[in-house]
């Protein structure tokens, strides 16, 4: 017996917060298994999962880093990996982390819920309740059927209500980041049922406004703050297309189950959507399903009718069509994956091309050094095991209304190239990664906190280039931290005693010494420090750098440096007196030969730099000398600097005879 299905009722996502995992610090690492199955070492702090990954020869993820899509590891070169996945893949659970299970299980009070979520998320067990509810931070959306809904019956991740109209059945079935609703109209005589023709559910917001989107979706607004919580693009109905034959099967057809979403000879229309906003929150959502696919000669069934209705994420993907050039395929339809290139096969009805882009959160990147990025696609079908190239391009932002024809002028830079065949019978489905440096580089260069992708066939015209790639694709991002910013606490200099502000600027009679303490990189690579020096050259551009010094080190973290200025710097310039000076110092991390990243000046942001006057006519201080406490020796990386105290205090064995003098402030 055939079956209608309509998809009624938005699907919803809620982001949950990626948080860091809270516990009691710890200095060593530990084998455990991630969320994702995956054993591996762990550390909770940055410090013990590098020192951890340089002992044992391998990464040691750093749990206090770990959020809902993402992983760090401290790698054994001192730098860091993080995995950045497009849609989350574990969710906090009583305190820990567990992987993403889109199970739904019975509760206690008789509703129903995924068994692990990163969606607040509940569904009717029955009754005249609402549907579905969302849970955000507090902001709850609800979706209610007009009438008493029947106990589901549930299979995985679905929930079935049967005979919600004669012969038409309601799913529901829960995702990683929201729900899709099925209206299931099981016989062509059930689809002439003129409560089909028009679909209105009861929305109810609290703390929320729900309206029409501009693109035909719907949006949900926090009515306090006006941000975006909830967001749909303009749902859209599918039929079952042509019943996929042995011969095609064999050849790498896509065999999804259509209540997933559109397989590639599905019929597809776009739903009309109306919002009718209430008082207290209360508003009415209908759906104009098309006449054309529900009443249609040629309507293969089932048809579905699927809504999304999600919480806006960072991590973002959508399909363009160019059969369908004017229609939006965000979210792959609903499906799990899609096509690229050029699907002129039996399978393929009509005859398509497409492509895919994927949009990443990478803020955390900015400002970072990276050594090297991966964007890592799972290929589930080719049209053969005959190798065809697949392009990787860093594209232009993308919309849950992008187009075919919207998208032509997408195209920034092309990454990479891989020529692979994966999903035949024989060469089974697999991973392609792609060199996305350059991007995830520009990225950090340009502090994007997004950043988008996009994979399209390099013949265009080759069937043999058809490919299926999945909605689970992620990035791995090989990089360097800078070192951190120089307090100012941590500078100082002889004569002159610690760094003063513009307005306590202190005078001095003798050149000084001047020093940057304890210098560190968050990786524990060596460092090496800058100085530079400014004052009003009297050229009418006020107090500007007149030297930089160069890198003095490169020496351990956590090392201190010092330079003495001369009357004459190394660029020719003399240092005048009786005018305003200012110095300042930064670091750069330095490993195996080459220098990465410097960190910022350390008058940046809130500081200052270090103000002083060079001023002979103040009176000369005391000199001060020590056997036991020298001075400290740049030109020496392995040289020690001692605090005074008991503990730092070296033996007289190891005492250098040398002595340290300098001249007190006036």
């Amino acid at each position: 017996m055939s079956a209608l299905v309509a998809a009624a009722g938005p699907a919803a996502a809620l982001a949950a917060a990626g948080q860091a995992a809270a516990a009691t610090p710890v200095e060593t690492a530990k084998t455990t298994k991630d969320a994702g199955a995956n054993t591996h070492r762990t550390a909770l702090t940055q410090s013990a999962a590098v020192r951890e990954a340089a002992g044992a020869g391998q990464n040691v993820e750093i749990t206090s880093l770990r959020t809902e899509s993402s992983e760090t590891y401290a790698t054994p070169d001192g730098s860091l990996e993080t995995d950045q996945h497009l849609r989350p893949v574990r969710a906090r659970v009583g305190g820990a982390w567990k992987a993403i299970d889109n199970t739904l299980v019975k509760q206690p009070d008789g509703s129903i819920a995924p068994a692990v979520a990163a969606v607040g998320m509940t569904l009717s067990g029955g009754g005249s309740g609402p549907l579905v509810t969302l849970n955000r931070a507090g902001r709850k959306l609800s979706y209610a059927w007009p009438s008493a809904l029947p106990a589901p019956t549930l299979s995985g991740d679905t929930a079935t209500y049967k005979n919600v109209l004669p012969n038409v059945d309601l799913q529901v079935r829960a995702d990683v980041d929201g729900f899709h609703e099925l209206v299931v109209v099981n016989t062509a005589a059930a689809a002439k049922n003129s409560a089909l023709a028009r679909l209105t559910f009861k929305v109810r917001g609290i703390g929320l406004h729900v309206s029409r989107a501009a693109g035909g979706g719907l949006t949900a607004t926090d009515t306090a703050s006006g941000g975006e919580v909830f967001s749909a693009p303009q749902p859209i109905m599918w039929d079952s297309g042509s019943r996929v034959t042995a011969t095609a099967v064999s050849q790498g057809a896509n065999t999804d189950d259509p209540t997933q979403g559109p397989t590639d000879t599905s019929h597809v229309a776009p739903i009309a959507v109306a919002v009718d906003s209430g008082a207290s929150g209360d508003s009415k959502l209908t759906l104009t399903p098309a006449h054309s696919l529900l009443a249609g000669a040629g309507t293969s069934f089932p048809l579905y009718i699927d809504p999304q209705t999600y919480t806006p994420k960072a991590g973002d993907w959508t399909m363009v069509s160019k059969t369908w050039a004017s229609s939006p395929q965000y979210h792959f339809n609903g499906d799990s994956d899609s096509g690229v290139g050029d699907c002129a096969w039996s399978y393929c009805s009509p005859y398509d091309v497409k492509r895919l882009f994927y949009s990443f959160p990478t803020s955390r990147f900015a400002g970072k050094s990276i050594l090297d990025a991966t964007f890592i696609g799972h290929e589930t079908w080719a049209a053969s095991c005959s190798a065809r190239p697949v392009e990787l391009w860093r594209t232009k932002g993308f919309t849950s209304g992008t187009t075919w024809d919207s998208s032509s002028d997408n195209w920034l830079d092309h990454l990479d190239t891989q020529n692979e065949a994966h999903g035949y019978s024989g060469c089974s489905a697999s991973d392609v990664e792609f060199n996305a440096t350059t991007g995830v580089r520009y990225a950090a260069a340009h502090n994007s906190s997004t950043t988008s992708f996009g994979l399209r066939a390099s013949d265009e015209s080759d069937p043999y280039g058809w490919k299926r790639f999945t909605n689970d694709a992620y990035l791995r991002v090989h990089y360097n931290m800078p070192p951190q910013q120089i307090r100012m606490s941590q500078l100082s200099m002889s004569p002159g005693g610690s760094c003063h502000s513009p307005s306590a600027a202190v005078r001095i009679r003798t050149l000084p010494s001047i020093t940057a303490s304890d210098v560190t990189d968050p990786d524990g690579d060596q460092v090496s420090v800058q100085f530079s020096l400014a004052w009003d050259a009297g050229d009418g551009k006020g107090l500007t750098t007149q030297w930089t010094s160069s890198k003095i080190g490169p020496k351990k973290s956590g090392s201190t440096f010092s330079t003495t200025l001369p009357s004459t710097l190394s660029n020719g310039k003399t240092i005048p007196k009786n005018k305003t000076l200012a110095w300042q110092a930064r670091a750069v991390d330095y490993d195996q030969g080459t220098y990465y990243s410097y960190s910022p000046w350390s008058s940046g942001g809130s500081a200052t730099n270090c103000y002083w006057v060079y001023d002979t006519s103040v009176p000369a201080g005391p000199v001060i000398t020590s056997g036991d406490y020298p001075a400290v020796d740049d030109s020496d990386p392995n040289d020690p600097t001692y605090d005074g105290s008991a503990a730092t205090a070296p033996s007289p064995s190891t005492r250098r005879p040398r002595t340290s003098s300098s001249t007190a402030t006036a």
